[in-house]
């Protein structure tokens, strides 16, 4: 005599057999497979100059586990069946939570990336591929001929700033790539840090000491504004005023110091104080003094 359970299982088994096997009854479709790199290569040749010469392709070569270009792609078994038409797991094409997991896989370990879980690109769907491409062989593998034009395509008014009188060493929109003495990542870490603006120190004056390291020394007169933020008086990248001041002299001294005996007024223009290097005529250690007759920081 057939069981009730014998039954069930016999219709479930001529149900599966119907719809073509096991795998297809249950809507899965076959696991997609890895061809290699010479397989990609036969379409895509173009690539293979550029990408041979870049850091990608060295860690490809060494790394017993690599199987080339599907270590970012994934499988392409599915794409060269379909000539193309099957889409890759390409990382410009994914969502950007998928699309930094496949870099990740590689450089979760990373020093430099430590931060970037959080940071201000990651939260704003700013992905490792906006600014990097993985055929590239340039320095660091960017989209753009420099790192200072890769950052300007996004902070156009940080572009606008580096073109200005007075302003740091670094490449702009008029010089040749490469020729500027320092670079964005010079003070930023663009992949995240633990301090804001992405500054790579613990606060904006660590980082402007280590160039301007007279300005560190203890002092036995202190200017306040100048030990709370070196941003109070300066606007790092470019202006129009000397020494990268975010105005003149004296109205920037008169923004904290409205009341005093001497102070500018319009139309008092052959005065002392607005000429030459205004405040500073007289307070010239503005940024502290250890004399023991500094305490007004004029010398």
């Amino acid at each position: 005599m057939t069981s009730k359970a014998e039954i069930i299982f016999f219709g479930a088994s001529l149900a599966c057999l119907a719809a073509g096997g096991p795998r297809e009854a249950r809507g899965a479709e076959v696991e997609p497979e890895y061809l290699g790199s010479e397989e990609c290569l036969a379409c895509h040749e173009d690539l293979e100059d550029s990408f041979s010469r870049n850091i990608h392709s060295k860690a490809t070569y060494w790394n017993a586990k690599s199987v080339g270009c599907e270590d970012c792609h994934g499988p392409g078994s599915a794409h060269a069946e379909s000539d193309g038409d099957v889409a890759l797991g390409t990382p410009a094409d994914l969502a950007a939570q998928k699309s930094d997991a496949v870099c990740l896989s590689c450089h979760d370990g990373d020093l430099g990336h430590t931060y970037w879980q959080g940071s201000a690109h990651q939260v704003m769907d700013v992905t490792c591929v906006s600014c990097h491409s993985v055929h590239a062989n340039n320095e660091n593998m960017l989209n753009s001929p420099s790192e200072a034009r890769t950052c300007f395509g996004c902070h156009t008014e940080q572009r606008t700033n580096v073109s200005r009188r007075s302003r740091h060493p670094m490449d702009d929109a008029t010089r040749k790539a490469g020729t500027g003495k320092m670079d964005c990542s010079s003070c930023h870490n663009s992949h995240g840090s633990q301090s804001e603006k992405l500054i790579s120190a613990n606060t904006i004056n660590e980082k402007c000491y280590e160039c301007h390291a007279e300005m560190q020394a203890p002092v036995l007169w202190e200017h306040s504004p100048v030990k709370e933020n070196c941003l109070n008086c300066h606007n790092p990248h470019g202006s129009n005023y000397p020494n990268l001041l975010v105005t003149q002299r004296t109205r920037l001294c008169q923004n904290c110091h409205e009341a005093g005996r001497h102070q500018s007024l319009a139309g008092q223009n052959i005065s002392f104080m607005v000429m030459n290097r205004q405040c500073s005529n007289c307070h010239a250690q503005v940024h502290g003094s250890n004399h023991p007759a500094g305490l007004k920081l004029k010398r």
